[in-house]
Formats: C-alpha cells, structure tokens, sequence
C-alpha cells in the first residue's frame, strides 16, 4: 500500500520511475512548502514561481537522490538555497509577510475583550510584522521554518545546517526583539499617537 510508504521510500520509488509517488509527496508538503514562499516575498506571484521551481528541482535531481536525511530536510534545504538565490538575484528582501501565528506566540491571549483591546492587538500585529520583516535572514528564516514547516529544531539544524543550539539562538533573538517592542514605552505612545490621529480624521468626515 503506497499509504505504508514513508516520504523516504516514495521517494526512492520516484527516483526509480513511479510518478505516483512523486504524486503523493507533492500532495503531502505542498501546502507547507506554499505557505513557506509565500512568507517570503511580498509578491504572490514571485512566492508562487519560486514555489514552482522547488519542486523542479526536486523533479530534475530525483535520480541523485540519498535517503541520509528525512525527505523533509531535503525540500526544505532546496527551498532555502533556492529563496536566497531569488533575493541574491533581486538584490533586495522581502518587506511584507503574514506573521499572524506569531503573535500567538508573543501576545497572551485574552478570552473576553473589548473593541479597544482587539484594535490594540491588531495594531500590534502590523508593528510586529514589521519589525520581523526587518531582521537579518538567517532570523527570519529561521522563524518561518519553525512556524510553517512542522520541522522539529533538529530537522531544521539540519536544513540550515547549522548546529541545534545555533538555531535556537536565532529563534531566541528573534523573539525577545518582538518582546522588547512590546514593552517599550515609545511603542505604546505611538499607538496613542495614532489612535489620536485616527479619531480626529473620523470626526472631521463625520462633521462634513
């Protein structure tokens, strides 16, 4: 049954011919390795060629495929290697990604809020994604593959192939610099500020 196959074996299966099996790989990981390109550039389009030529590559070094590794730390290490040579390529980085799942992880979660409250977290959401599309790659990278893939820390040291502890630094550095935006004065003012700005716009359209 192709069901009792692991990623490893269809894989190899592939490597040898069977279509089918490249199938049920494509099927299994397409969504994590979509939402992973996605994150990665502001531009759907360029998220969703990038996403493509992954799985080409896959496709094009199937016979030199090695089971040394878990078939998600190889796709994982294409897409990373090939996401760089997009940004090398455009000389740039993406600016805009969804980090909605992060602020899970930053923001305690309130069972009963008010429209104040929401309007607060959301404008934390927005500041947050910014903060976190301005880190240095190795952190932002690191972040994504934590949050989109389902890698554990030792799949992910091997896809970055760095050292555990390495990557666990990056996820530390990441997240206490989310930390230290939310607990620096100045963020709140210029929430305050906004908000402010916001009210005053709203009763100059009500006026007129």
């Amino acid at each position: 049954m192709r069901s009792e196959l692991n990623d490893e074996q269809l894989m190899l299966k592939y490597a040898k011919g069977d279509v089918s099996a490249f199938e049920v790989l494509y099927f299994k990981h397409k969504g994590g390795l979509f939402r992973y390109c996605l994150r990665q550039f502001s531009n759907r389009a360029i998220a969703e060629e990038c996403f493509q030529e992954i799985w080409m590559k896959v496709i094009n070094n199937r016979t030199n495929y090695q089971p040394t590794a878990l078939f998600t730390t190889y796709l994982y290490r294409i897409a990373q290697n090939h996401v760089i040579d997009i940004f090398r390529k455009e000389k740039k980085r993406a600016n805009d990604c969804e980090y909605d799942e992060i602020s899970s992880e930053i923001i305690t979660p309130i069972q009963q809020v008010t429209e104040a409250e929401i309007k607060d977290q959301q404008a934390m959401i927005v500041e947050l994604r910014k903060q976190i599309s301005s880190l240095p790659f190795e952190q932002k990278n690191t972040l994504l593959l934590k949050l989109d893939t389902g890698l554990s820390l030792d799949e992910i040291s091997h896809v970055l192939d760095c050292g555990k502890e390495t990557v666990k630094s990056r996820l530390r550095y990441a997240t206490s610099k989310l930390k230290e935006l939310l607990a620096n004065p100045l963020f709140a003012e210029n929430q305050l500020a906004e908000q402010k700005i916001s009210s005053k716009q709203k009763l100059g359209v009500e006026k007129k």
